[in-house]
């Protein structure tokens, strides 16, 4: 209902019975816009919106800064913007705003998303934006459920294969980022290496949310490749070469890259490849990986990429911990 502003002490309560007082609630908002309708605030939402996309940014930018624009739009003057001291018309600005979006549209990321296969279950992995030296459990960061987790965690095998997963990907997640940060690396070993990134967390996605895992395998490969190219690329291989002599032999690539880079285990890389299928042949011939082979090639194309992250920049988990067990996962 109207309310008559002359009518109250600022630090009265409020007669729309919100429960503040006066000059946070009603008192805070211009006498034309004192209760705007429903109708009023989703067109405003909607307003403020297009605003942002004119502007460049992404769904979760908007989300909050959609807000503080309808805020301004109403003429409120130093109200609260968040929490439980915003008055209801904030409120109500949010709940407007908010229905406009999915929770996932919503949602702060981290920086990169993997992916870990237990028996024959794909469970995304989400490395997180992490400032400091927190101390980080890493089976929180999987979305396997409770009762999955603890089954998990009672399969000494899988287990360690899970601790060699999440290492690398916390090394990769960082690393693709991070490259030229503590060695001078080349501008196209940057890109390549984002570009691996990127088709990795693609290939992550598609075998945990896609109905139909198998186009994991083709992003999986290329992701590899990148990677594997990318480190080719610190060494001075330009982009001719790259695709002149290698093509997508990535096990040449990446016997060459071991002739470069003393701490990249080439070996251990060569055995994860032999598990790939053929990259053309694969695309238009041949049976396709079971789920479980797709899962194999997924981890061992993440453990590539970090692999080649761990010789470009100073990130490396196994090693600052200092205590973690040796390696077990690719064998």
């Amino acid at each position: 209902m109207p309310v008559d502003r002359n009518s109250h002490s600022r630090n009265h309560p409020c007669s729309c019975n919100s429960g503040h007082k006066f000059k946070h609630c009603c008192g805070a908002m211009s006498p034309e816009t004192a209760r705007p309708s429903q109708s009023e605030l989703e067109r405003l939402a909607v307003e403020a919106d297009d605003e942002g996309m004119k502007l460049g940014e992404e769904p979760k930018q908007r989300a909050f800064l959609n807000v503080m624009r309808m805020v301004k739009r109403l003429g409120l003057d130093g109200v609260v913007l968040a929490g439980k001291n915003a008055p209801p018309i904030v409120q109500r600005i949010h709940a407007a705003n908010n229905r406009m979006f999915r929770p996932i549209d919503m949602q702060e990321g981290g920086v990169h998303l993997g992916f870990f296969m237990f028996r024959d279950l794909f469970a995304r992995f989400s490395v997180p934006l992490i400032f400091g030296s927190p101390y980080v459990d890493f089976v929180k960061l999987l979305d396997l459920s409770d009762d999955q987790k603890r089954w998990l965690g009672s399969d000494e095998i899988a287990f360690a294969r899970f601790e060699d997963q999440a290492l690398d990907l916390m090394d990769f997640g960082y690393g693709w980022m991070e490259f030229g940060h503590s060695r001078a690396v080349s501008e196209d070993a940057k890109d390549l290496i984002y570009r691996s990134h990127t088709y990795l967390e693609a290939a992550a996605a598609t075998a945990t949310s896609a109905y139909d895992f198998r186009g994991t395998v083709q992003s999986a490969l290329i992701g590899a490749e990148l990677a594997i190219k990318s480190g080719l690329s610190c060494h001075g291989v330009d982009q001719v070469q790259l695709r002149k002599i290698y093509s997508h032999d990535i096990g040449k690539a990446a016997r060459a890259l071991g002739d470069l880079e003393a701490d990249f285990d080439a070996d251990r890389v060569i055995r994860a490849l032999s598990k790939f299928p053929n990259f053309a042949q694969s695309r238009y011939a041949g049976p396709q990986p079971s789920r479980i082979e797709t899962g194999y090639i997924l981890m061992n194309a993440q453990y590539i990429a970090s692999e080649v992250t761990r010789s470009f920049t100073d990130r490396n988990c196994r090693k600052k911990q200092g205590d973690t067990r040796e390696r077990n996962y690719p064998l």
